[in-house]
Parts: structure tokens; sequence; C-alpha cells
């Protein structure tokens, strides 16, 4: 006879491992993985800790942030953003279109007189896709420098295939008084919705994930293959079935699909319309102090990565004494992994173009990542295809959560409040 549980959760993301943890009783947390996390785990490296790319916590919902401050204790940092932007050869603040001060003038001056335009024709509601969005919101000189070709570098596809639903939050809007005086001075604002984040004092991310699992029935090293949903088993790759009253999963969306058996033709070709984008995250520990920066956008085409960072700005227990920690993203299209030793070869060298890396400053360690889903593609396919498969899905009492089961550009502290939500709804 398998083993039965009330609940089972397949993956051990901080989504599921949130709604396990207050639902626990009969319930069991199935990771693939050799220990829990998914993407929030952190690699140890000769006395530096990288992150699988920067995981900050915004901690917007004064329920979610009660229940992590309970679970780290007196672990957890509160950060004011230190953002910026290179291009044009120097740095400005983030957001770019709050900030155009310290831009070369003509780059400054299309930027602002852009703006001026777009507010005086104030038509951005009539768009449709993202890059007409940015023009009609933005102006051409903002759209021209930074939003088209950063969206491009993050999502891999034109901006025109984007639509809009994803922007929400995190594009922030700046009003007409802020881009002025954003034009003639140096104003570090709170503009967006990561003016300020927290991360743990010691241990990475995944310090957050080690407190989350404490307790659990959870067992890693067990790959689900096939997902019986008439007879509501599930079978694991050594063999053994275990029978569920409830099943979550935070596995990529499209994965959780092709283990479900029986499923319609249609539920399966809509999963095929999904599509997303693969990080490739280099980590390097560099000798001496890091400047005062959390994070850095790259938008123009001669540099490779969309964005870096430095990771011991959020800890310092990230790297050793008389060392900083560095990490670099670049993203590539879903399902194509890229030549990984070209790919490094070519954003050391980018990093070097930046003054990130230079004769004085040479990584004295490497930590290559793979991310080979990271960001979910909104074009026009993607919101009926999720619509209808999380229907059918959920029907059958098998749940998709978090930001790759519910196929979705999330937080991670939109992961944890899902993950509070389903246990809710479980009761």
């Amino acid at each position: 006879m398998p083993r039965f549980f009330e609940n089972v959760f397949i993956g051990a993301g901080i989504s599921c491992l949130a709604a396990a943890r207050r639902r626990r009783g009969d319930s069991i947390v199935l990771e693939a993985a050799a220990r829990p996390g998914g993407l929030c785990r952190s690699e140890r490296v000769e006395g530096f800790t990288f992150d699988y790319t920067g995981h900050l916590l915004h901690l917007r919902r004064p329920r979610v942030r009660r229940w992590v401050r309970r679970l780290l204790g007196d672990n957890l940092a509160r950060h004011r953003r230190s953002a910026w932007i290179f291009s044009s050869g120097v740095y400005t603040r983030y957001p770019f279109q709050g900030h155009f001060h310290g831009l070369p003038p003509r780059v400054a001056a299309e930027c602002l007189l852009g703006f001026f335009e777009a507010l005086q024709r104030g038509r951005p509601g009539r768009a449709r896709d993202f890059a007409s969005w940015a023009r009609a919101q933005f102006g051409a000189g903002v759209a021209r420098h930074f939003m088209i070709p950063y969206n491009r570098k993050l999502w891999t596809v034109d901006p025109a295939e984007l639509t809009l639903e994803w922007l929400d939050r995190f594009v922030p809007r700046p009003g007409l008084e802020q881009v002025v005086r954003g034009a003639l001075e140096d104003v570090d604002d709170a503009a967006g919705y990561n003016a300020c984040f927290h991360y743990p004092r010691r241990g990475g991310i995944e310090s957050l994930v080690e407190a989350l699992a404490r307790g659990l029935r959870l067992e890693c090293g067990q790959r689900v293959t096939t997902i019986d949903l008439q007879h509501r088993r599930l079978r694991l790759a050594g063999g053994e079935e275990i029978a569920f009253g409830n099943l979550a999963s935070c596995i990529p969306l499209p994965r959780l699909v092709r283990m479900c058996r029986p499923l319609p033709d249609s539920v399966r070709e809509r999963a095929g319309e999904l599509r997303w984008a693969g990080v490739y995250n280099l980590n390097l520990g560099l000798p001496g102090p890091a400047p005062a920066r959390h994070w850095v956008y790259l938008p123009e085409r001669r540099f490779r990565p969309y964005r870096f960072g430095y990771a011991s700005n959020f800890s310092a227990a990230l790297a050793p004494a008389g060392h900083h920690a560095v990490y670099v993203e670049a993203s590539y299209r879903g399902g194509r992994r890229p030549d990984r030793r070209r790919l490094r070869r070519r954003l050391l060298a980018d990093l070097a173009a930046a003054g990130v890396i230079t004769s004085r400053r040479r990584p004295v360690v490497t930590c290559e990542l793979d991310i080979p889903c990271a960001y979910v593609i909104y074009d026009r396919r993607r919101t009926p295809a999720v619509r209808a498969i999380r229907r059918y899905l959920e029907q059958r009492r098998v749940f998709p959560i978090g930001r790759y089961g519910r196929w979705e550009y999330s937080s991670m502290e939109d992961a944890l409040w899902q993950g509070l939500q389903l246990a809710e709804r479980l009761a």
C-alpha cells in the first residue's frame, strides 16, 4: 500500500515550505534536490556565500513581515536601497526615468523633452504592448536609452511582444515634479516598491529556508515523475507511490503539466505555449571594499549582462574580511543553454569595462550558477494558457503556487503570502 498524506507539496521552494509549515499535521514536502530552497539557496565557496542571484525581502505586508521576523529573530537586517544605472559611461540613480542628473547633457535633454512630450500627449492607456506603453508613458528618450534595451535583455524578446500585465509595482512612474527635480539635482528618493528591503545578517538567503523547513516532514532527493490525477497518486523516480488528498506544487508549471495523467490535449497544448528566460549567474569574490551600491542595471547593448550587484553590501558575512562579493546576471532564451565558458569570458570582460574588475581587484573566487527557468515571459498567450491550466488542475485539488507554479513575475514576499493563503484554503 502506498503512503498517504492529506497534503503533499512538490518542491521545497519557499511558497510550498510556507504552506506546509502552516498546515503541518498530515503533510509532506518532496524535493528533488539534495536540500530544500529551490532558487533561495546559498552556496559556500572558500569563505564566501553566494545566493542564486540577488534575493531580497521587501515585506510590505504587515502579516508577512511579522512572521518572517519571528522566523529569523535577530538574523534579519533592514536596508535602504542603493540602486543605480550605468549608461553613457556614468552612474545615475534608479529609477532611470526619474533621475537624468549626471547623464551627458544631450542624453538628459532628450529624455526630459521626451517626457514633456509624452505628458502633453497623455495617452499611455491606449498602449497594448510594453514598447508602445514605455514610449507613451515616459517619452522616446527614456524608451530608447533604458526601457527598450534593458527589457529586451532581461526578457530575451522584443518588448513589443510583452503585455502590460506584469508592470504593476515593478516599473515606477514618477510625476512631473519628481522628473524635473531628478534632472536638475542628485535626488535620492524612495520611488518604487523596493526602496527598502530586508536580508539575513548571516547565512545568506538560505537561512530563511532553513527556518521555514525546521520541523517539517521533508524528504529531499525525491523526484516526482508522474501524477495520477484520477487515482490521486504520484510516483517517485525510485518507484514508490504516494497517495494524496491535496497536492500543491511550486515547480515550473509546464513541468507539472508534463507529469500529470490523464490530461486533455487542450491543456497540454496550452502548456506548450508558455515561454520563459533562463539566467546565467556568475558570482565573484574580489579583494578590497565594495562601492556603496547594492545593485546596478546595465541597459546598453554593449554589455551582455542586464545587472550586477554587490551582495556583501546586503550582509558583510557573505565575504571574508578584506573582500567583497559581486554577482552578475545575463538572461538567455528558455530551453537554449548558452556556452557557459564563452559567456563567462564575456561577463568578466564587461565587468572590467564597467570598472568592477580592475588590475587591483581581480577575482580570487568564482562560482557559476545556472537558473534554467528564471523569468516568465508575458506574451499574449501566457495569461489565457495559465488560466486554463490552473482552472483544470485546481478543480482536481492540485494547486500550483509560487512564482513558477503560478507562472508569474512576483517577489519572495509574494511567494510566502501565497503559501499562507493556500494553507488557509487547505484548512
